[in-house]
């Protein structure tokens, strides 16, 4: 039995106004992302060492397994002092390499967070002196100002440790994954 295309019309139209409600709240949600990141503009150079730290030291960790299997296969299988002890002197340069590279992962990350958040709550500041008297009639100052603190805060922690550990952990999953599938 034939469909009129009155009685698809409501279901195709809900449909398109939910993938476009669908697609403005994932916009919106991208330029508020981008808005924040126009902030790491300043900071380039800086932002490009933490990310050559970070694939360097998921890399280093990667690398630590293989210095175990050496020390396994090589050293205790084989019973071969010779690469036992170059399989663990190679570990030990892995754990100094990976100190250093995570001091400077951590210190830049640390530092970028600090600079963002100080800018952000500059910017923000700025915007809040030159609203109009009226909207401080409707809202309280010390509220405005508890809440921007607050928020401030809380981006800085976001940025200073929660992405760095995000980024090397799916670095490191990927490189894992990688390692597990070949050969």
């Amino acid at each position: 039995m034939p469909t009129s295309s009155k009685s698809l019309a409501p279901p195709l139209a809900e449909a398109v106004t939910n993938a476009a409600i669908t697609a403005d709240v994932k916009t919106k949600k991208f330029s508020t992302l981008w808005s924040l990141l126009q902030f790491l503009k300043p900071y380039k150079l800086q932002s490009a060492i933490f990310i050559v730290a970070l694939l360097f030291t998921a890399g280093i960790t990667l690398s630590v397994g293989q210095g175990v299997r050496m020390v396994i296969d090589k050293g205790f299988v084989q019973q071969s002092l010779t690469h036992l002890n170059a399989a663990i002197a190679l570990i030990m340069l892995l754990a100094g390499l990976m100190a250093v590279g995570t001091y400077v992962r951590f210190y830049l990350i640390s530092w970028l967070g600090e600079r963002v958040s100080a800018d952000i709550r500059k910017a923000v500041f700025e915007h809040v002196i030159a609203l109009h008297p009226a909207f401080f009639e409707n809202n309280r100052s010390g509220d405005i100002m508890s809440r921007l603190t607050t928020d401030t805060t809380l981006l800085q922690s976001i940025i200073g440790s929660s992405i760095s550990m995000a980024l090397r952990s799916a670095i490191t999953f990927l490189g894992a994954l990688v390692m597990l599938t070949r050969d």
